[in-house]
């Protein structure tokens, strides 16, 4: 695998590119105690904190492949001692966390060693790509203590790996100090970087042993919020990559990679007999031309996506699967990775006469796509631009649970390169997605009890992004642990007391259909009594998002994956010998980004309720976060609207 190769795998982990702080000193040395730390408090320069970082240490050895991570961490309340567990996340088989030392310094100044037992868990499974965490815990955390550790994360010392400083944690920072200690030697490339979130005037100054240095003072946290930006665009960073041969302008070397990139797809594409095959055996000359896409797109999905399989490695020697150098070998072994699978499908919209090209993008989960840097990594996703009459549609069938019209949402409004034959690349962005594209079906059917308890079915359908992403996320789970997941995901969206059961999970194998779900439903306390009358709200789900904005002010913009749509339909049924004595009025916000709706209608024998919700953006400026918090108060107000039931007799005395 090629160094670009390892480089997208990392950079298709988010959290992973933003590496951890380190320091370049022995295994067994610390830094000396400073009293006065030991005796504060509270962080002077933001009062109220749970935790701060009185000092961090990183240093990268580049020809060496590793890096050194020094952290000490001052714990100020019970909350603040959550920081004494300790995540260090790695690649199995491509880097291995070493030297782990930690220490625990009492209020007191005695000390408590940490005793080595370290344990590792599995975070993330992706073909095969298995990302580990090595955690621990200091010991003996109390409020006023300090804590420390350090470690080594060791990489192949055959490879240059691209790496990045993290300038900004959660917790404010007191003293951090970076370095990187950059190749060296004939053949070695160059060492370039690219600051995001951070001043311009800011430099790496040049130590004289050739190492670049940058120290921070005073660096504030990032506030936590729901609804925010991801991590890689949210924290301050400097990005580090390297470039062999000649120094070039990024215009220059965005070029030539697309140039390179081209010559690749062409050359893995170019059977044209097996191609021309191939498509006379899918499409028909009858059929229109979205209909030949669309087989096209059916067709390659059937191939067998190693992408999205997890074998162990004797597993995969066993198998012995064979390389596919070339699109007929695809069709001929019957397997590929999730590019081999786009490659294919483009070589065959191609042969179909369709204009087809690649995209390489950076997928919002990661940011935004930098043209001034030189780095390759930061493109780690890949769709497949059609030009269908005149409309340029975006495809990535390799995205396994993604039928014909679905994207995965983080390669939605993302921006990167196409690649072409042209001599100057072009930049683009995919097109933004749709609320129709992700929408949220409920169908309730509850019969109320005179204690205001309910009892029914509850049926879901998940529409377009939504059901693919459960799909997705829930690929390496059986059929019982995908029931208890998405079980506990509905519960949370129901009172405390509730009970929900799956009955049925059916097109879970059917991308193309919304994912079905059937269950059923037990709400102890649906409804409220007040002497002899009950009251009944107008749907049994509780929003999240009211509480994500309830606080009085933000600091960070407020940013949705995708939009998406909630329609909820709720038959209740009412105790014999109740009637409706009254209906709480309309609510509705019917124009705006936000879009809502709720209504209760009175039946013979029962209480019919529709809510409708829409989010329709994707990011907005923390500016607008008032007008969005009264928004979301309305909603919750609207939801928290009730009927009010009354035994038929005590309606007919009045």
């Amino acid at each position: 695998m090629s160094i670009l190769r390892y480089s997208l795998v990392l950079a298709s982990l988010t959290w992973l590119a933003l590496l951890l702080p380190n320091a370049n000193f022995a295994a067994d040395e610390w830094l000396p105690i400073n009293p006065a730390d030991l005796a504060l408090k509270d962080n002077p320069a933001s009062p109220g904190s749970h935790a701060m970082i009185l000092n961090r240490q990183e240093y990268t050895d580049t020809a060496l492949s590793f890096y050194t991570e020094y952290m000490r961490i001052k714990i100020f309340t019970e909350e603040g001692k959550k920081y004494g567990d300790v995540e260090i996340p790695f690649v199995k088989g491509l880097s291995d966390v070493k030297d782990v030392r930690a220490r625990t310094i009492r209020p007191d100044g005695s000390i408590v060693n940490f005793d080595g037992k370290t344990f590792d868990k599995t975070v993330v499974k992706a073909g095969n790509v298995k990302v580990l965490e090595k955690t621990f815990s200091l010991p003996d955390i109390q409020p006023g203590c300090i804590i420390e550790y350090k470690y080594r994360l060791q990489y192949d010392a055959n490879l240059y790996w691209n790496t990045s400083w993290e300038v900004q944690r959660s917790l404010f920072t007191r003293d951090a100090k970076f370095s990187i200690k950059p190749p060296s030697g004939a053949g070695s490339p160059g060492l370039y970087w690219h600051t995001i979130g951070l001043p311009k005037d800011l430099k790496l100054q040049k130590e004289k042993d050739g190492t670049y240095s940058l120290d921070l003072h005073d660096v504030a946290g990032i506030q936590e919020e729901d609804y925010s930006l991801p991590d890689s665009m949210l924290y301050s960073q400097v990005q580090f990559f390297f470039v062999f041969g000649p120094s070039k302008t990024p215009q220059q070397y965005w070029n030539d990679i697309n140039k390179s990139w081209n010559d690749d797809i062409d050359k893995f594409v170019n059977k044209k007999a097996a191609m021309e095959q191939l498509v006379s055996q899918i499409v028909s000359a009858s059929d229109s031309p979205d209909a030949k896409l669309r087989k096209l797109y059916a067709r390659v999905q059937q191939v067998r996506n190693v992408s999205f399989e997890d074998k162990s490695a004797q597993e995969e020697k066993r198998e012995k699967l064979k390389d596919n150098n070339n699109a007929e070998d695809v069709i001929k072994h019957g397997y590929g990775t999730a590019r081999d699978i786009n490659w294919l499908f483009l070589g065959l919209a191609r042969a179909s006469g369709f204009p087809a090209n690649d995209v390489y993008l950076v997928p919002r989960t990661e940011g935004v796509f930098h043209a001034d840097l030189q780095n390759t990594r930061q493109l780690s996703s890949e769709v497949v631009r059609v030009t269908l009459g005149t409309q340029d549609i975006y495809l990535d069938p390799g995205s396994k649970f993604y039928p014909y019209d679905s994207l995965p949402w983080n390669e939605t409004a993302a921006s990167g390169i196409l690649v072409d034959n042209k001599p100057t690349v072009t930049l683009i962005t995919t097109p933004s997605p749709k609320s129709e594209n992700a929408t949220l079906e409920r169908h309730v059917t509850l019969q109320l009890a005179t204690d205001g308890s309910a009892t029914g079915t509850l049926a879901l359908d998940f529409t377009g992004t939504w059901g693919c992403a459960i799909r997705n996320d829930e690929r390496d789970e059986d059929d019982t642990g995908r029931r208890k997941d998405i079980s506990d995901e509905i519960k949370a969206w129901l009172p405390s007391d509730a009970k929900f059961e799956i009955t049925k999970i059916s097109t879970w194998d059917d991308y193309a259909n919304p994912l079905h779900i059937e269950g059923t439903l037990s709400l102890p306390s649906y409804g409220t009594t007040a002497g002899s009358k009950i009251l009944v709200p107008a749907t049994p789900f509780i929003a999240a998002e009211p509480s994500s904005f309830h606080s009085a002010s933000r600091v960070n913009k407020i940013y949705f994956h995708y939009p998406y749509r909630e329609n909820d339909q709720v038959a209740l049924k009412l105790p014999a010998g109740y009637e409706v004595e009254s209906l709480p009025a309309v609510n509705t916000i019917p124009t705006g980004p936000f879009q809502y709706s709720v209504s209760m209608a009175k039946q013979l024998g029962e209480l019919d309720s529709k809510r409708s919700f829409g989010e329709l953006g994707l990011l907005f400026d923390v500016k607008y976060y008032p007008a969005i918090r009264q928004v979301f108060d309305e909603v919750k107000s609207g939801d928290d609207e009730q009927a009010i039931l009354e035994p038929a007799a005590s309606a007919k005395k009045q």
